[in-house]
C-alpha cells in the first residue's frame, strides 16, 4: 500500500514510531508543568528590556502599549495553531515535527537546526547574559578593590557560563527534577514580577500624567514600533514551549490545549500590567536621555524611582535570579527537539541516546549548553537580542504555517481543532513577516538581522549533509544507549 502524501518513514512502521516518538514510561509531565513551562519560555528578558528601547526610540506609551496587546494577540493564534498541530502529533519534537510532517525531511531537519540555534541556543545565551548583568549590577561601586578590571569586564559572560552548566546538570538528573526546578523558578519569576508592579503602583511613587505623551506615531516612529514589535515576539516566543513536551505530557489532546492557551494567555495579562507599571513610574522624557545600556534595565529603572534606590538593588538581583527559569525552560525544552532530529538521522546520532538510568537526554542537553555558552561569549547583549529575534520570528513563521498542509491529512491522531481557522495561522504569518521587514530595513539592526537570516540559510546545505550521513546509520529505539 503506497504512502500517503507527506507521510515520513517513521511513519510507515508503527513500531518504530512508537518506541520512537511515544516513548511512555508513565509519560511524567502533566497539564502545570505546560503551563509552567509556557510561562517560564515567555516571561525573561524581553519584557524586563524591551519596553525601554521602545520608550526611548518613540517616547509613546500608548504606542508601546498596542505593541504588545498585538504581540498577545500574535502569540495567542500562534497557540492555537500549536495546540492543533501538537495533539495531532503528540511526540517529542516540536516545531521539528511539525515542519518535517508539513513540508518534509529537508525543509523539517532546517527548522530543526534553526529552532536548536536561534530558538534554544542563543536565548538561553540572552537570558543568562541579562541574568548575570543584573546579579553583579548592585556590587559594582564595592567591585573595584576586590575583583580585577579585567575580569570585571568580562563578568557576564563567566557568570551565564556557571548558570548555564548548572540548570544543565540539574536537568540531566531526571524528569522530578527537572519539573521541580522549572516550577518553583517560575513561580518566584511570576510572584516576584507581579509583587512589584501591584506594590509598586499601591505604595510606591508614579505619575499617571507620563500616559499623557500617547500620541499617533509619526515619521520614524513608525519603523521604531515595528522594531518594538520584533522584540515583543521575542518576549512572547515561549507560547510553543508545552508543546516540545507533547511525546511526554499526559492526555495531550486535553492537557496540551490548556497549557499553551492558558500559559499564554495569563502572560498577555501579566506583561500589560507591567508595561503600565513602567509607563507610570518613570518620566518619558527622562527614558529618552539614557544609553541603550542603562534604558535596556527599564525594570529596575522602575523599581528605583517607585520605590527608591535602596529596593532597587534588591529587586535586580530577584530579577537575576528570576530568570533562571527562563534558561531552565530553554534546556529543558530544547535537547528534545534535538533528540527528535538525532533518531532521524537529521543530527549527530550520538545525541539521540538518553540516559538508561535517568531517561533524560543528556548528550543533546550538554550539545545546547555548549553551543549557548559559546554565544555567550559572542556579542553584546543587544547584538544577541537582535540577532535571535529576527530568525525566531522566520522560523515561527515556517512553524505556523506548517497547520495548512497538516490540516488537510487525514491519517493524523484525533486533535484539539482550532478555533476560527484560517484567521489566527493568517494573521500570525502577516504581523511575522512585517516585522522580519522592518527589522531586515533598520540599519541599526540590518547586519544582526542578516546574519540571523544567513545562519537559517546555512542550515539547507547543513541540512542535506546530515541528513546523507544519517541515512548510512541504523536509528535505534528512543533511550537505548
Amino acid at each position: 500500500m503506497a504512502k500517503k502524501r507527506g507521510m515520513t518513514s517513521t511513519q510507515s512502521n508503527p513500531t518504530h514510531s512508537k518506541s520512537y516518538f511515544q516513548a511512555d514510561p508513565g509519560r511524567p509531565y502533566g497539564v502545570w508543568s505546560g503551563v509552567f513551562l509556557v510561562v517560564a519560555s515567555m516571561v525573561g528578558a524581553g519584557i524586563l528590556t524591551s519596553p525601554g528601547y521602545t520608550l526611548q526610540q518613540t517616547g509613546n506609551p500608548w504606542g508601546l502599549l498596542v505593541i504588545w496587546i498585538i504581540g498577545g494577540i500574535m502569540a495567542l493564534s500562534g497557540a492555537l495553531c500549536l495546540a492543533e498541530m501538537a495533539t495531532a502529533l503528540p511526540r517529542m519534537g516540536g516545531d521539528y515535527v511539525f515542519v518535517r510532517e508539513a513540508f518534509g525531511r529537508e525543509t523539517g531537519a532546517v527548522a530543526g537546526w534553526a529552532t536548536f540555534f536561534l530558538g534554544f541556543a542563543a536565548p538561553t545565551a540572552v537570558v543568562a547574559r541579562l541574568s548575570a548583568n543584573y546579579l553583579t549590577a548592585p556590587f559594582v561601586d564595592i567591585s573595584t578593590g576586590y575583583i580585577p578590571p579585567w575580569l570585571w569586564e568580562i563578568r557576564e559572560p563567566v557568570v551565564a557560563t556557571l548558570l548555564i552548566a548548572l540548570i544543565s546538570v540539574v536537568h540531566c538528573l531526571g524528569a522530578s527534577e527537572s519539573a521541580a526546578l522549572q516550577a518553583i523558578t517560575t513561580l518566584a519569576k511570576v510572584i516576584m514580577l507581579l509583587g512589584l508592579a501591584m506594590v509598586g503602583l499601591v505604595f510606591g511613587k508614579g505619575d499617571w500624567s507620563h500616559f499623557s505623551a500617547g500620541h499617533w506615531p509619526h515619521g520614524g516612529e513608525w519603523s521604531s514600533l515595528g522594531t518594538g514589535l520584533a522584540y515583543v515576539g521575542y518576549a512572547y516566543a515561549g507560547w510553543n514551549g508545552a508543546a516540545y513536551l507533547a511525546g511526554e505530557i499526559r492526555d495531550p489532546r486535553r492537557q496540551l490545549p490548556m497549557a499553551l492557551v492558558g500559559g499564554c494567555l495569563g502572560v498577555t495579562a501579566l506583561y500589560l500590567l507591567l508595561n503600565v507599571y513602567y509607563i507610570w513610574s518613570v518620566d518619558i522624557a527622562k527614558v529618552q536621555t539614557l544609553n541603550p545600556g542603562e534604558v535596556g534595565r527599564i525594570a529596575e529603572i522602575s523599581a528605583r524611582e517607585s520605590l527608591g534606590p535602596s529596593v532597587a538593588g534588591v529587586v535586580a538581583i530577584l530579577f537575576g535570579i528570576g530568570l533562571v527559569a527562563s534558561a531552565s525552560a530553554y534546556l529543558l525544552t530544547g535537547p528534545r527537539v534535538v533528540v527528535a532530529m538525532a533518531l532521524e538521522g537529521a543530527f549527530p546520532r550520538f545525541a539521540g541516546d538518553l540516559s538508561v538510568s535517568r531517561g533524560t537526554p543528556a548528550k543533546a542537553t550538554a550539545c545546547q549548553a555548549l553551543v549557548s555558552i559559546g554565544c555567550c561569549w559572542s556579542g553584546s547583549f543587544l547584538e544577541l537580542l537582535d540577532y535571535t529575534s529576527v530568525g525566531l520570528t522566520m522560523v515561527s513563521t515556517l512553524v505556523v504555517a506548517s497547520i495548512f498542509p497538516l490540516r488537510r491529512r487525514t491519517d493524523l491522531a484525533p486533535a484539539f481543532r482550532m478555533w476560527f481557522h484560517p484567521l489566527p495561522a493568517i494573521l500570525y504569518l502577516l504581523l511575522s513577516g512585517w516585522t522580519i521587514l522592518v527589522m531586515v530595513m533598520d540599519p541599526d539592526r540590518r547586519i544582526p538581522s542578516l546574519c540571523s537570516l544567513v545562519t537559517i540559510a546555512l542550515g539547507i546545505p547543513a541540512a542535506k549533509w546530515v541528513l546523507a550521513i544519517g541515512k548510512k546509520t541504523t536509528i535505534g529505539p528512543m533511550g537505548k544507549v
